[in-house]
């Protein structure tokens, strides 16, 4: 049975891989692309919004990994509606304040570093705006929050590693979690390092995704306003 969960997990690692390292190495051109903006949205929509979503349907359909399973948890009644209406509003305060107080310290102790490339500059003017900072926030919110809590959750508390798994999974998907934010300068992967150490803590409480997708879509309508 080991050996079967360690085949599973290795195989839906990989399959995973190409959201990851789309992520890692976005940085690298978008500051080119920025020069081109319908091709850059065109490759946005492409590494942010369909292949994580195919990605998605390709291990439920071939390994069986649902939503439940990675945290997607249906919500069935009014306590449980309650609860996670409490916790969400919680969850947005606490991120909120974790990330912009040490995004806000990072960049007063390292005031050399410069942002290779920042999304908020995409964004346009006018009527655009609005759907601009929508569009960035949601798939944000919802793809980074399941790929980078739920699913590390999910192949973490199912391999047989030895040792405490929370504190494996918190490092892992804390730290994968600030790398894809590099770009944006080592402030922002400290900021997002805390950030992910946090909503790693609350989710390991929750098993339950929604609350931190609605905060994280909040904090970015923040950011990029």
């Amino acid at each position: 049975m080991n050996g079967y969960f360690s085949s599973l997990i290795a195989q839906v690692s990989l399959v995973t891989a190409p959201f990851f390292l789309f992520g890692m190495v976005n940085g690298i051109y978008n500051s080119e692309l920025a020069n081109y903006p319908v091709l850059f949205w065109v490759v946005d929509v492409v590494g942010w919004v369909i292949l994580p979503a195919l990605i998605l349907l390709y291990i439920y359909k071939y390994y069986g990994i649902g939503l439940h399973d990675y945290g997607l948890v249906k919500i069935t009644n009014s306590y449980q509606r309650r609860e996670m209406t409490n916790w969400t509003v919680l969850a947005t305060f606490m991120l909120g304040i974790y990330y912009f107080a040490f995004s806000w310290l990072a960049w007063k102790i390292i005031v050399v570093d410069t942002p290779v490339f920042a999304y908020k500059d995409m964004v346009p003017g006018g009527d655009a705006r609005f759907f601009t900072i929508f569009y960035l926030a949601i798939t944000a919110a919802i793809f980074e929050e399941i790929f980078f809590r739920g699913l590390i959750w999910r192949l973490v508390y199912t391999s047989n590693i030895n040792g405490n798994k929370s504190y494996v999974y918190i490092v892992i998907s804390s730290l994968l979690f600030s790398l894809v934010h590099w770009e944006n300068g080592l402030p922002e992967v400290l900021a997002t390092l805390v950030y992910g150490v946090v909503a790693c803590i609350l989710f390991l409480r929750l098993r339950n995704l929604y609350p931190l997708i609605v905060a994280h879509f909040f904090i970015d309508v923040v950011i990029f306003w």
